[in-house]
């Protein structure tokens, strides 16, 4: 009649999924890139981007959260491998921080050191638990 449907198989669907998924990288890169350079390039305070940084961390961590749950494609961490990427997240953001701005004075370690050492632990531990729950989702989803 008005509409036709095409058949569309698993592959095709699989295709579509990873075309989307790759674009969806690709933007995302793009929009920390424009946080990048509105940041270090124009010099623009924290305060005038922080909905576009709300947006790309929403859209990053929503994402990958997604992937982890539903789907089981990233890889769920051992003891080690969260202590290595807890080591390497803590290294970039102490070491950028200290090389950007030079070393903080010990009374200044709950704007400094706090939040370079908290960060990173928070970050792993929520991927390393939403890994471990998709990987529980997708065993029980194979039992069925």
């Amino acid at each position: 009649m008005w509409i036709r449907r095409s058949i569309v198989d698993e592959r095709i669907r699989a295709n579509a999924g990873r075309a989307a998924w790759i674009w969806l990288g690709v933007t995302q890169v793009m929009l920390a890139a424009v946080v990048f350079y509105r940041l270090v390039i124009l010099g623009q305070p924290d305060s005038e981007i922080r909905d576009v940084q709300a947006v790309l961390a929403v859209s990053l961590f929503g994402h990958i959260a997604l992937q982890l749950y539903m789907g089981g494609l990233f890889p769920v961490l051992t003891w080690k491998g969260m202590l290595a990427a807890y080591l390497v997240l803590f290294g970039l953001i102490a070491g950028g921080s200290i090389l950007a701005m030079g070393m903080p004075a010990p009374e200044e370690w709950r704007t400094t050191w706090l939040p370079a050492t908290v960060g990173p632990a928070l970050v792993v531990g929520l991927y390393s638990l939403v890994a471990w729950l998709g990987e529980r989702r997708v065993e029980k989803l194979m039992e069925e």
